[in-house]
């Protein structure tokens, strides 16, 4: 591991960050998706090369893995990723011999169905970066854990069923997932972005020099405890908020009436009479800042597990 903590940053960025269909109420599973169906055709000796064609077994492989993660209209339609995956930095296509190059532009491949890209394309490669922690076994694991943690942390156990193949069940505060370099700083840019920088408690958005910013990405459920890194599980802070949450001092808990939640406070441990405890004990009842997109609002779960451990701490 210690040999790609260089490498590990600049994928989990990519990973972490994949361009997604902003419309609808959730994000499409279609990208990870592939990423998945490839790592589970690597472990299976399937693929021995950074040459990935668009094979039947990739799509059945892949369509195993989308009917474990469909929702509302999704369709499994491979040739989206395969196609689009190019503008993430992770993957490119490369024409059959004797065909021209392949077009810049998605739009111009987007269209078209897995017959017409299997005439067109002969494979996909992935970047060196990507690629180096592919081809080994141990650090392939990590990846796989990356990508579930990130885009399909409640459904862990289904996909890793439906691959068929072995893994091992870790418990959760033995995962060398929590360690893994970058992961963390790919979890903050993510949050950091949905949130606009603005802390979901005061309001706070201060960027320093332009570009350092303020706020602190949270989770709600501690990673090591849920291996749960999707945006609905956390939350950007600015520091003192971030430090009240993690002391049980305040939670964004579930409220009806409003889909991201409301702060509450600890009245056990807080006294509004105290001048320097006001800036939290104001925060009763007041609405959660909200993210820029609905889709990524707090998820129920993570803000009931909140409020459940303020209610233990009071």
């Amino acid at each position: 591991m210690a040999l790609n903590d260089k490498v590990w940053p600049r994928v989990l960025e990519k990973l972490y960050g994949l361009r997604r269909d902003k419309r609808g109420t959730h994000e499409r599973p279609h990208k990870p998706l592939l990423l998945l169906a490839i790592i589970d055709l690597l472990d299976r000796g399937e693929i021995e090369s950074n040459a990935v064609p668009l094979s039947d077994d990739l799509v059945s492989t892949f369509k195993c893995f989308f009917d474990v993660v469909r929702k509302e209209d999704d369709r499994p339609t491979i040739q989206y990723p395969f196609v689009h995956l190019r503008g993430d930095g992770l993957w490119d296509l490369l024409p059959k011999r004797g065909q021209p190059a392949l077009p810049r532009e998605a739009a111009a491949l987007g269209g078209l169905g897995v017959e017409q890209l299997r005439r067109r394309v002969s494979h996909g490669a992935f970047s060196p970066d990507y690629w180096t922690l592919l081809s080994d076994p141990v650090t392939r694991e990590r990846l796989r854990e990356a990508t579930i943690a990130r885009y399909f942390p409640n459904s862990a156990a289904a996909l890793l069923e439906a691959s068929g193949q072995p893994h091992e069940v870790v418990p959760p505060n033995a995962s060398a997932l929590n360690e893994l370099p970058g992961r963390d700083a790919a979890f903050r840019a993510t949050i950091l972005d949905i949130y606009d920088y603005t802390c979901a408690a005061c309001g706070v958005r201060l960027l320093v020099n332009h570009q350092t910013p303020l706020v602190q990405a949270a989770h709600l459920i501690p990673f090591k405890i849920a291996q749960n890194d999707h945006p609905t599980n956390g939350m950007a802070l600015c520091p003192n908020h971030h430090w009240a949450m993690d002391k049980d001092l305040i939670a964004p808990c579930p409220d009806d009436g409003h889909q991201a939640g409301r702060w509450q406070v600890n009245e056990r441990r807080l006294d509004d009479r105290m001048e320097g405890q006001r800036q939290l004990t104001a925060l009763r009842g007041v609405r959660v800042f909200a993210p820029r997109v609905a889709k990524y609002v707090p998820a129920p779960e993570s803000l009931l597990w909140r409020e459940q451990r303020l209610a233990e701490s009071r």
